[in-house]
């Protein structure tokens, strides 16, 4: 076995297909807990491994590399793999994967790894045949050919972030267990474990943020109520065994930005008819609602088409700049910015 991983509290395995599936159980938002460890599963075969074996830092006490970026994934569309410079690169191996005459167009995710490593997630439309692939500069580390392979299919909705350590994670609804779950790896390719964060009755978008020292959030997008989720570092859920509602029923896809260290936000679009409005809540690690009541963005919903996310990022402390998929004149503003107490003003351009 490789070294030794760690999962979260009470954990369970989980006759589901998962490899080496954890649920976290009993865990309540007071934030406490220790986790034991786990020993991580074999490496498959078709996945390929890192060129030589990258040794740990040394620990002296501080960081030995910078921490992931806090947020969400970077989501594009792109019309032929050749079009991104960071997979240019990697053609051989996406072209084995897809076929040497597969068509786009694509859907890339991709987010910053401790280190300064970078990892892509690529899949055809609709997230047929994802692919994970970590790299430093344009040299291949290692890669999944299969991410969600040995989980009851269909796995959908799935969603990039990075882990603590350099390593990875992909989140995804698992559609006939009506589960939200995660697969973690290790930074040097080892797998580090499954886990089941909550059940919902369904899905129809996921998204995932993470941020150092308070671990990833995790919102279902859903008609039937959206829920959400915080996962710590060490695996252990935060937000009780099913998460907390948003307190909105739509299936839009979840925007999450944090804007303090220790607070987000989450921005959503209504579903009720002739409204569309976007709203944002915002919330404390231990899951406590900040606002009396969700704040009116005052975007218009025909800069942003149904389905598509709104961008989110942190100006400073405090503030967050949200801004729609595309500047339509006439149509009001395509970029705002909301503070911390919920007050909202147009950005600057």
């Amino acid at each position: 076995m490789a070294g030794a991983r760690t999962r979260a509290v009470g954990a369970v395995p989980l006759a589901l297909g998962l490899l080496s599936c954890s649920r976290a159980t009993g865990v309540m938002p007071s934030d406490t807990g220790t986790a034991p460890p786990l020993d991580a599963p074999e490496r498959r075969a078709e996945e390929s491994s890192p060129p030589a074996e990258i040794p740990s830092p040394v620990d002296t006490g501080q960081d030995a590399v910078p921490p992931p970026a806090a947020g969400e994934a970077r989501r594009a569309t792109i019309a032929r793999l050749e079009a991104d410079p960071l997979l240019r690169a990697q053609l051989g191996i996406l072209r084995d994967h897809f076929g040497a005459d597969a068509k786009g167009p694509y859907e890339e995710q991709r987010v910053d790894l401790a280190g300064g490593r970078t990892a892509v997630m690529v899949s055809r439309t609709e997230e047929r045949e994802p692919v994970v692939l970590v790299i430093d500069r344009e040299q291949l580390l290692w890669s999944k050919l299969r991410p969600t392979a040995g989980i009851l299919p269909p796995v959908r909705h799935l969603a990039l972030s990075p882990r603590p350590d350099g390593g990875v994670v992909v989140f995804g609804w698992v559609e006939a267990l009506h589960t939200v779950a995660a697969r973690m790896w290790a930074e040097d390719s080892n797998p580090f474990g499954d886990f089941e964060l909550f059940e919902a009755d369904g899905c129809d978008a996921l998204s995932a943020a993470y941020a150092p020292g308070q671990g990833w959030v995790v919102a279902c997008a859903a008609r039937t109520g959206t829920r959400v989720q915080r996962m710590r570092d060490d695996g252990v859920l935060a937000w009780g065994r099913q998460g907390v509602p948003l307190g909105a029923s739509s299936p839009e896809p979840v925007t999450i930005v944090w804007d303090t260290r220790s607070t987000l936000m989450l921005l959503q679009r209504e579903a009720a008819p002739g409204t569309g409005r976007f709203l944002a809540f915002r919330y404390d690690t231990n899951a406590h609602d900040l606002w009396e009541a969700p704040v009116d963005l005052k975007l218009t919903s025909r800069t942003t088409p149904v389905g598509e996310r709104i961008e989110a990022v942190n100006v400073r402390d405090g503030l967050v700049r949200v801004q729609a998929a595309r500047r339509i004149p006439g149509t009001g503003p395509f970029a705002v910015e909301v503070d911390s107490s919920g007050k909202v003003r147009p950005a600057s351009p």
